[in-house]
């Protein structure tokens, strides 16, 4: 995917963005001019990708929701560390 000029780039992370909070706020409303959209910039292959990931960093809405959730350090805030394979730990 070659990027032509900032402004294409800008639009491409703005698409991907709108698609982005869609799928996690309210996922009945991604349209299809939306869609359309993104697939100038984006294959099926890749938008599926962003579909998974944006669906695993929400996993945790559920327990959430239902006050389940658990801190990992009780009262603390726990940073989020990638390795170089992009797994992720808090340290």
């Amino acid at each position: 995917m070659a990027l032509s000029n900032a402004a294409e780039l800008d639009q491409q992370h703005s698409l991907a963005i709108r698609f982005a909070t869609d799928l996690m706020t309210q996922p009945d409303a991604i349209s299809e001019e939306l869609l359309e959209g993104l697939r100038e910039f984006f294959t099926d292959e890749q938008l599926i990708e962003l579909s998974l990931d944006v669906m695993k960093w929400n996993y945790q809405k559920v327990s959430v929701a239902l006050g389940t959730d658990k801190e990992v350090r009780e009262g603390e805030l726990s940073e989020l560390h990638f390795n170089k394979k992009g797994q992720w730990s808090f340290n």
